[in-house]
C-alpha cells in the first residue's frame, strides 16, 4: 500500500508536474497518481484507462491512486487520424453509462460560456488586452443561440493531446491524464484534436471517419469550438513562451473567424 511507500522505488514521470510516479517493487510495477480524477474507476472498468488497483486518503488529505502499468509506447501526431483512435473518442462520446456515472459524480454540463470563462482564468495580461483576441470573444458571445444548447452533451475527457494516448505492447489503446474531463458539447473535444493536428481541408475527412451526425447547427458549432481552442493553444503556447507557436494559432484563428464573418 501506498503508506508503505518505502518499500517502493518512485520515478517521477515527465510532463506530470510532480504528481504522477512509476512505482518499483521487485518484478512489480504501479503506476501512482496523486489526487486523479475519481472518474478513473469507471473509465478502468470499462478498459479506457489500465486499470485501477486501489485508491487510498493520506494524512495530508491527498487521494492516490494505483494503476496496472503498461509498457508501451505514447502516440505521435500522425497517429491522431488513425481509425482506432477515432473510434476510442466516439466510444467515450456514446457511452450513455459513463455519462451517467460523471453525472452522479456532480459533475454539470459545461456551456459556451462557461468555455470563455475558463479562457480568462490565468490569462497573461497582454493577452487580454490584444485586440483581435477580444474581438474574436466578442463575436463568440454574440454568436451564442439556441442551437448551441439543444445539443446532446457527453463525456468529452478536455485534453485530447497525443501524448494522453498510450498504446500498450499487447496492442490496447489508452486515454489517460482525465483531469479536464466534464459534460459538454462534443465537438469541443473534437475540435481540439482537428485545430491542433489537422489544416481545415481536412476536417471534413476526420469527421467523416468518426460518421460525426452533420444537423443544421453543425458548421457554425464547428467554427465556434475550433476558434474556443485556437484561443487555449495560444494561452498555453504564450504562457510557454513559445512564440513561433503563439503566432502561428493566432494565424488560424484569424482565418476561421474571418471565414465566419463573411
Amino acid at each position: 500500500m501506498y503508506d508503505q511507500q518505502g518499500d517502493w522505488e518512485l520515478h517521477p514521470l515527465a510532463g506530470a508536474s510532480g504528481d504522477a510516479y512509476m512505482g518499483i517493487k521487485s518484478d512489480e510495477k504501479v503506476f501512482f497518481k496523486r489526487n486523479t480524477s475519481p472518474f478513473i474507476a469507471a473509465l478502468s472498468a470499462e478498459g479506457i484507462a489500465p486499470k485501477l488497483m486501489w485508491t487510498q486518503r493520506t494524512f495530508s488529505g491527498d487521494t492516490i491512486t494505483a494503476q496496472e502499468w503498461k509498457d508501451g509506447r505514447l502516440l505521435k501526431k500522425e497517429d491522431m487520424g488513425s481509425p482506432e483512435v477515432i473510434e476510442l473518442i466516439r466510444q467515450i462520446h456514446e457511452s450513455d453509462s459513463l455519462l451517467l456515472m460523471l453525472k452522479r459524480m456532480g459533475e454539470h454540463n459545461f456551456y459556451p460560456l462557461d468555455f470563455i470563462e475558463q479562457y480568462f482564468v490565468g490569462l497573461a495580461p497582454t493577452l487580454a488586452e490584444n485586440h483581435l483576441l477580444n474581438e474574436v470573444i466578442r463575436h463568440m458571445e454574440d454568436a451564442i443561440d439556441k442551437d448551441f444548447y439543444d445539443v446532446r452533451r457527453t463525456v468529452c475527457h478536455g485534453d485530447l493531446n497525443h501524448n494522453n494516448f498510450l498504446k500498450s505492447h499487447d496492442d490496447h489503446l489508452y486515454l489517460v491524464d482525465w483531469e479536464s474531463v466534464k459534460v459538454a458539447d462534443p465537438l469541443s473535444d473534437i475540435t481540439m484534436i482537428l485545430v491542433h493536428y489537422f489544416a481545415p481541408s481536412e476536417w471534413m475527412d476526420w469527421f467523416e471517419l468518426y460518421n460525426y451526425p452533420i444537423n443544421n447547427s453543425f458548421y457554425k458549432r464547428v467554427r465556434w469550438y475550433s476558434m474556443m481552442n485556437c484561443l487555449y493553444l495560444i494561452k498555453q503556447y504564450y504562457l510557454e513562451g513559445r512564440q513561433h507557436k503563439t503566432n502561428e494559432y493566432i494565424i488560424l484563428l484569424k482565418t476561421i473567424y474571418e471565414d465566419s464573418t463573411n
